[in-house]
């Protein structure tokens, strides 16, 4: 039985000192502490393939949504990536105002906007498509084709079945 004197005492060592195993208790069973360290882990890895290419997180699935898609709304860029509609308008006024993306407004619709890619946008993102796939590279390097398919299943089955509550 630990003493609470030890449990004192092992928070006051240097942490070089301190054990190397931290339990981790009930997060071992969520799916969510682990699908949040892998996206950390992800990100900081295509954030340094990218280098000074970098963009704030969801800018680059913005798009290559937008590139995909020309025209597409807010609406269908919220759905399509997952997002709020608030995030995403947002995320495209930043993506606007750095002259990436220009939005124009549709003729049926007043409140809506087409985007589309400008041509420094574009730009950027082909010297970010190839740097993704270097990370893509990276990633299915640690996972497998095999595993990669599994996984991308799972993650798709869970997106679909907590959407659907």
């Amino acid at each position: 039985m630990t003493r609470p004197d030890d449990v004192v005492e092992q928070a006051l060592e240097a942490p070089s000192e301190r054990p190397s195993m931290i339990d981790l208790g009930i997060l071992e069973e969520l799916t969510g502490f682990y699908l949040r360290a892998a996206y950390e882990a992800c990100y900081n890895d295509f954030a340094t393939v990218l280098g000074p290419d970098k963009l704030k997180p969801g800018s680059f699935a913005l798009m290559s949504l937008i590139f995909e898609n020309p025209g597409i709304t807010q609406v269908e860029l919220a759905r399509g990536s997952g997002r709020d509609k608030s995030s995403v308008a947002i995320a495209l006024r930043q993506l606007e105002d750095s002259g990436l993306i220009r939005r124009v407004r549709l003729e049926g619709d007043r409140r809506s906007y087409a985007s589309y890619l400008t041509s420094a946008g574009e730009t950027l993102y082909q010297r970010m498509i190839a740097k993704a796939r270097t990370h893509i590279e990276r990633v299915d390097a640690i996972v497998g084709p095999e595993r990669k398919a599994i996984l991308l299943t799972i993650l798709k089955d869970i997106v679909d079945g907590l959407q659907a509550d």
